[in-house]
Parts: C-alpha cells; sequence; structure tokens
C-alpha cells in the first residue's frame, strides 16, 4: 500500500469515527413531576367535625325463594308489575311458582296416609281378633305380640305419612313468596317464566320508615357516642332539614385494619325523605366546655393507597436536599371527615409539606416541581 492509499484509509476511517460519534444517545432523564403542595394544617375538633356516612334502612331484608319452579305470576300495583321504588304491605305475595307440582305432591302425601288408615283399620281388627282368641286361650302370646307390633307399624306409617302432608302442604304454601314487613321495594330480581330454585333471591325490601347511618370513628372520640346518645346529622339532599340521630349501636372493637370503631345511629323517616344511598354527615359537638383540642388535617386529594396491598393509606412529603426536591411516600392513620379534608390521627406533624394535587402521578424517591 503507498502513502497515498494509506492517507485515504485514515480519512475513511476519520468519517466512520465521527459519523458514530454523531450517532450515539445520551440517556433519558425524566424530567420533575409537576405537583400542587400545602403545609398540614391544624383546625380545632370541637364543633367542625364530621362523619361522612350513607344512609341506609332502618329495616333490609333480602326475600329469597325456598322452593323452586317457574314463576307464573308477579304482584301487581295500580295494573303494572311490582317495580323499584313500588310500596307494598305486609303479607302481599309479591310473586308465584308453578303450584300444580306441589299440588300433586300434597294429593300423592294424602294418598298415602288414606291407604295407610286403611291398613291401621284391619290391622287392628286383626288385633282385636287375635286378643280374643288369646283370652281363650286359641292363640299363643307370640302370635298376639306379632299381631301388637303390626299395628304399631302402621301406626307409626300413618304418623311419617302425615308429615309428609304437612312438608308438602307448606311447600305449596311457599310457592308464594310473601312480603314480611311493610315497606319499598329496592329490587326487583325476577320476571313471569324465570326458573328459580331454593335460595334464589327474588326481591329485596327496605322498611324506610326509620334509616339508619353507620360512622367509624377513633377511641379517642368513643366517649362522644355513648348507646342512647343524640348527634346532629345533616344531608345536602335536604338542606333545609336539620335531623337528630340516636346512638343504637356501637362496636365493642375496633376494626383491625383501619382501628375504628363502628357507630350506628338512627333517624326517624316517617315521610320518608332519606332515601337509601344519600350521603349524610354526622356532626359532632365539643364534649362539654373543656376548649376543644387541635388536629392536623389535609386534603382528601392528597391520599393515596399505601404499598403493601392492605387497606392502609399514604401521603407523598417533599424533601429538600441540594436544591432538589423528592417525593417521600408515608403511611398514615386517618380520622374523621372534616369538610373537603380529613383528620390525621398518626404519621404526620404540623407544617409538613404534602403533595395535594399530582400525588397519584408520582413514586416513592421521584423528583417533582412543587409549586403552591
Amino acid at each position: 500500500m503507498n502513502h497515498c492509499d494509506r492517507k485515504r484509509m485514515l480519512v475513511l476511517g476519520a468519517s466512520v469515527l465521527a459519523l458514530a460519534g454523531c450517532g450515539a444517545e445520551e440517556p433519558y432523564e425524566k424530567p420533575p413531576v409537576p405537583v400542587q403542595i400545602a403545609d398540614v394544617g391544624r383546625q380545632r375538633d370541637g364543633q367542625s367535625l364530621l362523619y361522612s356516612a350513607t344512609v341506609e334502612p332502618g329495616r333490609r331484608v333480602d326475600l329469597a325463594f325456598r322452593v323452586g319452579g317457574y314463576v307464573t305470576s308477579l304482584a301487581q300495583i295500580d295494573g303494572r308489575v311490582v317495580q323499584d321504588g313500588d310500596q307494598v304491605a305486609a303479607g302481599t305475595v309479591l310473586a308465584s311458582v308453578r303450584v300444580d307440582d306441589y299440588d300433586a305432591k300434597v294429593a300423592q302425601a294424602r294418598a298415602g296416609v288414606a291407604e295407610a288408615e286403611a291398613a291401621r283399620d284391619a290391622a287392628g281388627k286383626a288385633l282385636a281378633r287375635a286378643e280374643a282368641l288369646f283370652a281363650a286361650r286359641s292363640l299363643t302370646r307370640p302370635e298376639l305380640e306379632q299381631a301388637r307390633a303390626a299395628v304399631a307399624a302402621i301406626d307409626a306409617k300413618t304418623d311419617g305419612g302425615r308429615a309428609v302432608v304437612r312438608e308438602a302442604e307448606l311447600a305449596r304454601e311457599d310457592s308464594h313468596l310473601r312480603a314480611p314487613l311493610t315497606g319499598q321495594v329496592l329490587k326487583r330480581l325476577v320476571e313471569v317464566g324465570s326458573l328459580v330454585g331454593p335460595g334464589t333471591g327474588g326481591f329485596v325490601l327496605a322498611d324506610m320508615r326509620t334509616a339508619k347511618v353507620v360512622i367509624g370513628v377513633p377511641d379517642t372520640m368513643l366517649a362522644r357516642f355513648r348507646a342512647g346518645a343524640r348527634q346532629r346529622v345533616v344531608s345536602e339532599a335536604l338542606p333545609d332539614r336539620t335531623l337528630t340521630g340516636r346512638v343504637t349501636k356501637v362496636s365493642p372493637t375496633a376494626d383491625p385494619r383501619s382501628r375504628m370503631f363502628e357507630v350506628e345511629l338512627t333517624l326517624a323517616n316517617d315521610d320518608g325523605a332519606l332515601k337509601p344511598g344519600m350521603v349524610a354527615t354526622v356532626q359532632v359537638g365539643s364534649d362539654g366546655d373543656a376548649a376543644p383540642a387541635e388536629v392536623l388535617t389535609l386534603p382528601l386529594s392528597a391520599l393515596v393507597r399505601a404499598p403493601g396491598g392492605d387497606a392502609a393509606y399514604a401521603v407523598f412529603l417533599v424533601e429538600e436536599r441540594e436544591g432538589v426536591s423528592t417525593a417521600r411516600i408515608r403511611r398514615v392513620t386517618l380520622g374523621p371527615l372534616s369538610g373537603n379534608a380529613v383528620v390525621v390521627l398518626d404519621g404526620l406533624q404540623g407544617g409538613e409539606r404534602v403533595i395535594v394535587r399530582g400525588a397519584s402521578l408520582v413514586a416513592d424517591g421521584e423528583r417533582v416541581n412543587p409549586t403552591r
């Protein structure tokens, strides 16, 4: 290779290296996630503590069929089939399955009893003859005992037949599904022609003359919810009404996950204004004349599910180090709702900066761009 060839090869190699250098990509670095932060706030827990709950029926019954068959009829109200929301009286036949099958079973059972009774009559006459012969010493005692055993066996068979008749009659009665209470139909689950079996759901009924709400409270507030105590309840659906709930049940143990005690309050609802599923809020007043304590609160938007797959909650705090803002997850223990905020019982301190917008978009240790 002469001097010119070597020169051309060097130039070509330098060009290849230059092109290779131009094609190399720099590692991608995700930009900081924009988030909104706020300081953990404090407020008095006196008149402002609110517990959110859902209105439930005072009494609810899930009606199921005891016997199976084809649904042949449904209750009629104002010339139409009963629908969700209709009021029904106790004892109303809401649905019936085909009764012919059960009529046949009743007739068959009664026929069996009639046959047993006829056999009993014959066996009774035979026993009377055997006793007369035994008295005349024309029949042995074993033969007499055999006649008596025959009568006893037929008596047992007759009693069993009567039990079968009663069972068949009950099954025929149960072919009609009746309302056990006066209330509102929350759900109709069957149609005419449906094939149902024992245990198949037919209707859901609710007695809404009373309503109830169930809330969870921490142990520090449990003393305010003694059985029989009254608390103010409000609902946005009924802004002009002030309701009073009476504590009718307090759970003796806390939920193992939330560490909250379940408290049930019952409300009068004679006019039916409260509907199942409405959102209600229990307002807890201060206890006595003592100054209410301060509690930490957070906006509901700051909460995320804690890692680990359980029912716990967590928040993201913003940590500053060498001019870099980083999201750090921390588990928290929650208390009752207070407006659009929630009371934090444990896990935070006043003044800490928490992500209140965009928390679901970041991960632990990820860079963030916080704004207020």
